[in-house]
Formats: structure tokens, C-alpha cells, sequence
């Protein structure tokens, strides 16, 4: 156990002695965090996101008011256009002239929706949704007033509209968790997931590949140094990087950005250590396949940034096509994160992470057996 000490705790010493670890490692994780976590920080609660529909109404008769108040009882932020716009906008809405008499009259008329292609689909489905509900329950209104002999106007439209509603559709978001992952509680599981690839997988591989051409990992060999006490060494070596690392995020992630890690404190440690033991194996093999600093450097940049994207640090899987969402689940990255959100997001325990754990801990001992291999055949040489 002494030697397995010495050789893990050297390792931590000689990467602090690199001023870069440190920016790696916080400073620049922090920076990412700040800004994508600000910059998407409106996505908490999705009842309270509302899409934006400019509406230009050529008709003023009272059922285009009464359809433009029935816009604004949806999820939509109604800007209505006094003027022609100099610029199309996102989406728009043109109540045609005369819709107000020839719906009375029962003539045919037409709403015109215009939406830009590159809009948000989830936004422009929620105002063509909004749009025909506000449309239905006029004509609901109109059935309704001509069936009991009421005077067809704008107060007897009011009523009807301000009246508590006869049935009632009350609408939840599915989980334990009302809140999609989003702002920092989505970025600092996601940073955590990438930055610690990035790290282990340059620093691993880096140690590796530097004690190699020094003669250092040969000299550890052929000295009073058991093959169990250099593997194990290792093994610590990455796994107490990669803990420091996501511990010192955690927590910056609570006392700073707020983020709540869930009720299953246990589940989030057994999360954390299989994910750096997965991660580091795969850095320490990466230091004995490449021998060049800079294809070292290049190789752990390009890979490690590439699973992130690949498992939504980047963006949410479910904007992402299917193959990417199923591929997610091959990646030792795409595993933590869900597991992450199952965590935090959900609110769930190790009953919802166990399958996630199961994946990582196969790549832990996929790379740790590779790993050993690789010790061996170099002694023998």
C-alpha cells in the first residue's frame, strides 16, 4: 500500500507542478459554466416560456379582438403590429379584412400564419397550437350564443370567455422532477463530465508518455516495485485527479451557481469514482499508444470534445438526431451525464443509474485490463 501511495501521490505533485493544470482544471471550467449556463439559464420551468407571434390585424371587428385575447391566454407574447414591418418577423399572424363579417356571415375566410424556417419548431408548434384554440373557441362561442338566442357581441363573447371553464384540462411534466435540465443545472454536470475527459486524458496520458521517454516508467520497473503496486499506483494517480477535479466543481457548482445534486449523496460518489476510473483508464492507455507530445495533445483534445458533443454537454440529446442519442449510450460520457440528470434533474436514486454504472464500469475494466497489458509487454521488452 506504501508504494501504491508514493506512486500515485508523485503523480499528483509533478502535474501541480504544471501552471496549466490549475486553468485546466477550475478556471476554465468555471468560464464555461458562467456563460452557457447565462446563456440558457430561461430554460427552467417550460410553463413559464412563452413564444413570440406578431400579429397584424387588418379586420379591428370585435372577433379578431376577441381572437387576439385569445392568443394572449396562451403560452405566446403577442406584439401587435400597428404598420406594415420593414422586416418579416419570426412569426406572424395577419387577421385578413372582413373576417369579422364573413365569419358572421358564414363565408370562408383565411388566416395567414408566416413563420421563418429557422425558427424554434417547439415555439412555432406552441402558436399554431395557440392559434387554432383561440380560433375554436370563438366558433365554440358563436354555436353556443346562436343555440340559446343571445345577441352575437363582444360582451356576450367576454362572458363566455371569462366564465370558469366547464371542463377543465389540468397538464404536468412527466418525472419526479418538474424542472428540465437546464442553465447551470444542466451545465455543470455537463462541464464536469468534459472537462474531466479532457483533463485525465491529456494529464494521464501525458505522465505515461513523459515518464517513457525519460526511462523513468522503466527504472520504476526494474526496481523493488510489484507489478500490482505500479498498476494500482496509476490507477490512483488519475482517479485522485479526476476526484479533485469534479469535487472542487461540485462544490463551486452549489455555493455559487445553486445547483442541487439530489437526495442520494452515495449514488453521486459511486457515480464520480467509476466515472474517473473509466475516464483515467482510458488516458493511461492513451500514453502508451501515442509517443508524440503534440499528437498526444491533439488526439485527447479532438476525442475528448467530441464524445462531449456526442452526449449532449453541448446542447440536449433530444434536439439531436436518433443515431446520436443512441450512441450517447456507448460513451463513457454520454453514461455519467444521464446519470448526472437522473441525479439531479429527476431526483432519482441508484435504482436509475445502476444500468449507467454498469456501462462505465465495463469500460473501467475493458481499459484497466488494457492498461495491464500494456505494463507487461513493456517490462518485457
Amino acid at each position: 500500500m506504501r508504494i501504491i501511495r508514493i506512486i500515485g501521490f508523485h503523480g499528483i505533485r509533478m502535474m501541480m507542478k504544471d501552471k496549466m493544470a490549475f486553468f485546466w482544471m477550475l478556471i476554465l471550467p468555471c468560464i464555461y459554466i458562467f456563460i452557457f449556463g447565462s446563456a440558457f439559464r430561461g430554460g427552467g420551468n417550460p410553463s413559464d416560456a412563452k413564444a413570440y407571434l406578431a400579429i397584424q390585424n387588418k379586420d379591428h371587428g370585435f372577433l379578431a379582438s376577441e381572437l387576439v385575447q385569445g392568443l394572449k391566454s396562451e403560452n405566446i407574447r403577442v406584439d401587435s403590429l400597428q404598420a406594415d414591418p420593414e422586416e418579416q418577423p419570426g412569426r406572424l399572424l395577419i387577421i385578413p379584412e372582413n373576417f369579422t363579417k364573413n365569419v358572421l356571415q358564414a363565408k370562408a375566410d383565411t388566416l395567414k400564419f408566416i413563420k421563418k424556417t429557422d425558427m424554434d419548431i417547439e415555439a412555432g408548434l406552441t402558436v399554431s397550437m395557440g392559434i387554432r384554440k383561440s380560433y375554436y373557441r370563438i366558433l365554440a362561442g358563436l354555436t353556443e350564443l346562436e343555440i340559446a338566442g343571445k345577441k352575437i357581441d363582444t360582451a356576450s363573447l367576454k362572458n363566455l370567455r371569462t366564465r370558469p371553464p366547464i371542463i377543465q384540462t389540468k397538464t404536468t411534466y412527466a418525472g419526479r422532477h418538474e424542472i428540465i435540465p437546464g442553465g447551470f443545472n444542466n451545465q455543470v454536470p455537463a462541464n464536469i463530465v468534459q472537462f474531466t475527459m479532457l483533463i485525465l486524458f491529456i494529464f494521464a496520458g501525458g505522465s505515461i508518455m513523459e515518464e517513457k521517454k525519460t526511462g523513468l516508467f522503466r527504472r520504476i520497473q526494474i526496481g523493488p516495485v510489484h507489478f500490482h503496486e505500479l498498476f494500482f499506483g496509476k490507477l490512483l494517480y488519475v482517479s485522485l485527479v479526476g476526484l479533485i477535479q469534479i469535487g472542487l466543481l461540485l462544490i463551486i457548482g452549489h455555493f455559487v451557481f445553486g445547483v442541487y445534486y439530489g437526495s442520494s449523496p452515495i449514488s453521486l460518489a459511486i457515480l464520480v469514482i467509476i466515472y474517473c476510473l473509466a475516464i483515467g483508464s482510458i488516458g493511461l492507455c492513451l500514453g502508451f499508444f501515442i509517443r508524440n507530445d503534440e499528437k498526444l495533445l491533439g488526439i485527447a483534445i479532438t476525442a475528448g470534445l467530441s464524445m462531449a458533443a456526442l452526449s449532449g454537454c453541448w446542447w440536449p440529446l433530444e434536439v439531436t438526431p436518433l443515431w446520436m442519442q443512441r450512441l450517447a449510450n456507448f460513451l463513457p460520457s454520454g453514461l455519467a451525464l444521464k446519470a448526472f440528470h437522473q441525479l439531479i434533474s429527476y431526483k432519482r436514486g441508484f435504482g436509475a443509474i445502476w444500468p449507467h454504472l454498469l456501462g462505465l464500469t465495463v469500460f473501467a475494466v475493458i481499459f484497466m485490463i488494457l492498461f495491464a497489458r500494456m505494463i507487461i509487454r513493456q517490462k518485457e521488452k
